[in-house]
């Protein structure tokens, strides 16, 4: 059989996204008082309620068309559907949003913007949310000094503890630039904070810009298949408050089109049997792939293209190569990927 990777979840999250930021911008605009934040929810001291969930003003050449719509755990169903649990499982905490026109139209046709800002439980979860969108090498806007990426009719940017979501169809990639780098000026924090299992992924040979965090079934599910089961530990245990189980994991792409591999650093939160591993995915593997075979610790098979997938496990850390065309580039990076996790 082929084995062939599901499209991640990236863009198909940012359009539930886009489309809950439609119908709010929709709403926002048209003056719908079922929509608008109440003045009692404005209230509360800035600690609770920060002036950036709040309202933004000050964007040069931009008017906010109305007070933000503010969004719960249980309103954020809502408000991108389809999109809400990925976003839960990162750890959410509130979301706003605000509309925005031209501040002098001078007869033109009228431009909105619309913005999501999502704040998260850590500056982690942020980046691990944001992280979740990149394909690798998206392109950057000049005065944006965290991470971000710019393409048409969309932004999106991460920042200390916020995801900032920009939607504006209208716009050039002009406007939606130099809107973004205005915007990102008043968002808090001090630029993007990755998780520190990030540094296990070798930076020789990465495409840049292709590293995620990934946290949570949802996430797990959508960087491959081979990541859907259970015994992986990225479904929270019974009982759990959590949406998110203990096992993180860290991926990159590398090589150069058309020979692009990913690796996937898993952490478990505790050393597995490794009997016991090695036989689930074994089992996994033999499910997707060809020709899989089990020696001296190595689980192997190649894809109908003859690509190889390959795994290892050192510890409480494993490595998974999936779609190299070079056996031997693959077993080096994962061996130095896992020397680094199971430092």
């Amino acid at each position: 059989m082929t084995f062939r990777p599901r499209r991640t979840g990236a863009r198909r999250w940012a359009a539930a996204l886009s489309a809950g930021l439609l119908l709010s911008l929709s709403a926002a605009c048209s003056g719908s008082d079922a929509v608008l934040l109440t003045n009692s929810l404005l209230a509360g001291s800035a600690a609770v309620n920060p002036p950036v969930m709040r309202a933004i003003d000050g964007i040069p050449g931009w008017k906010r068309t109305g007070p933000p719509q503010r969004f719960d755990k249980e309103g954020l169903y809502g408000h991108i559907d389809g999109g809400a649990e990925i976003v839960l499982q990162y750890g959410f905490r509130e979301l706003s949003v605000f509309a925005f026109r031209p501040a002098a139209s001078q007869g033109q046709a009228v431009k909105e913007v619309g913005v999501e800002i999502y704040r998260m439980r850590s500056a982690e979860a942020a980046f691990g949310l944001y992280s979740t969108k990149l394909e690798g090498q998206e392109t950057a806007w000049p005065g944006v000094k965290t991470d971000h990426w710019v393409s048409q009719g969309q932004a999106n940017l991460v920042k200390g503890e916020y995801l900032v979501n920009i939607l504006a169809p209208e716009c050039t990639d002009r406007e939606i630039g130099e809107f973004a780098a205005a915007l990102e000026r008043k968002v808090p924090g001090r630029g993007a904070k990755r998780p520190p299992g990030m540094a296990c992924l070798p930076a020789q040979g990465m495409v840049p810009g292709s590293g995620r965090y990934i946290r949570g079934p949802l996430a797990a599910r959508n960087e491959s298949p081979l990541l859907e089961a259970p015994f992986w530990g990225f479904e929270p245990g019974p009982g759990s408050d959590e949406r998110a189980g203990p096992t993180e994991a860290f991926s990159a792409k590398y090589g150069a089109a058309p020979a692009v591999s990913k690796l996937v650093v898993v952490k478990f939160k505790e050393e597995p049997p490794p009997a016991a591993l090695a036989a689930n995915v074994l089992a996994v593997f033999k499910e997707y792939l060809e020709d899989v075979r089990f020696e001296g610790g190595l689980i192997e098979g190649r894809n109908a293209a003859g690509r190889w997938f390959l795994f290892q496990a050192k510890g409480a850390a494993a490595a998974l190569d999936l779609g190299d065309p070079d056996r031997e580039a693959a077993l080096a990076r994962a061996g130095s990927a896992l020397s680094r996790a199971s430092r």
